[in-house]
């Protein structure tokens, strides 16, 4: 895969207003992840969440964003969720794309603040981080190999979990 490339260079300016812009939107974020709970306990999906975070940082590395084709057709949107991601946090684009059913694309991202198998920015990260591993509402529930968190279906028996990392890689 190649080596990480360096965090983008930041002045004391940049950095100062990316971490003001940060805790401005930390509200925000934070009564969004209160919504999601919420809504995850009124909706009860067909499988729960089991386990729990080894802290291998495998969910770090490999952050999975789920690539539309839209965002193929129209590259300025796809550029912009980049820059978003990119600059606003502290991912960075890996530059290649998975397909981890057929017809799901999902982009590839890792994360600079990734420091010892833990995050630097823990209070901080987006939502995505903190609402990891997502439960969808139908279909079989997705994680990366070797990820301490499982799924177990509600009704008792067992299913197939779907265990990204062995599917295909596409440039």
């Amino acid at each position: 895969m190649g080596a990480q490339p360096d965090p983008p260079q930041r002045t004391w300016l940049s950095a100062s207003a990316r971490y003001v812009g940060r805790q401005l939107v930390l509200p925000i974020v934070l009564l969004l992840e209160t919504g999601h709970r919420f809504g995850r306990f009124l909706l009860r999906t067909e499988y729960k969440v089991t386990g729990g975070c080894g802290q291998r940082g495998a969910c770090c590395d490999h952050i999975l964003m789920e690539w539309s084709p839209m965002l193929d057709r129209f590259p300025i949107l796809g550029r912009l969720a980049l820059w978003k991601l990119t600059r606003f946090y502290s991912f960075y684009d890996k530059g290649y794309s998975w397909e981890v059913q057929e017809g799901l694309m999902v982009r590839v991202l890792g994360c600079h603040a990734l420091k010892d198998s833990r995050c630097s920015e823990y209070r901080t990260r987006p939502l995505f981080c903190r609402t990891y591993p997502e439960v969808p509402l139908t279909g079989s529930p997705m994680v990366l190999k070797g990820c301490g968190y499982r799924f177990a279906p509600r009704d008792g028996k067992s299913e197939g979990l779907v265990q990204i990392g062995s599917s295909r890689i596409i440039r």
